[in-house]
């Protein structure tokens, strides 16, 4: 006869035995390789972050996710990168909907220590080009 099933992962927890809780069970942080200086950090804990060359590369990047909507660009402090001993200072970048709310949340971008004016005069000089803006200009 087979022993009573039991759940490991539960009763090792109702122990308070460390192997039970992952290190990173309720903060989990992206990794960022250390010579990055231009990123973007999905929403998703789980997604790396996507690492530009430079900052007009990101601009482009960022112009093509938003389409023809809004942004919204909100200065923060305390972007957590994981090996980062404290966090970093970021750009969350936010699309617009008509009525002028959030629609959703292109990422956090990462501007080498910048701020919000740096990524605002990159979006400027890299403005998405529509074919209907080509055929006014001809």
């Amino acid at each position: 006869m087979r022993p009573p099933w039991t759940e490991a992962a539960a009763l090792l927890a109702a122990h308070h035995h460390p192997a039970a809780i992952p290190a990173d069970l309720y903060r989990r942080r992206p990794v960022m390789p250390a010579d990055a200086r231009y990123a973007i950090l999905s929403a998703d804990p789980a997604a790396k972050p996507k690492v530009f060359p430079d900052l007009e590369a990101l601009a482009r990047h960022i112009q093509r996710e938003r389409g023809l909507q809004a942004l919204e660009l909100v200065e923060t402090e305390d972007l957590e990168i994981q090996g980062d001993p404290q966090p970093r200072r970021a750009v969350s970048v936010f699309t617009l909907d008509a009525a002028n709310d959030r629609d959703r949340l292109i990422g956090h971008a990462y501007l080498d220590g910048r701020g919000r004016e740096t990524l605002q005069a990159a979006l400027r000089r890299n403005r998405l080009v529509l074919p209907a803006d080509m055929e006014d200009a001809a």
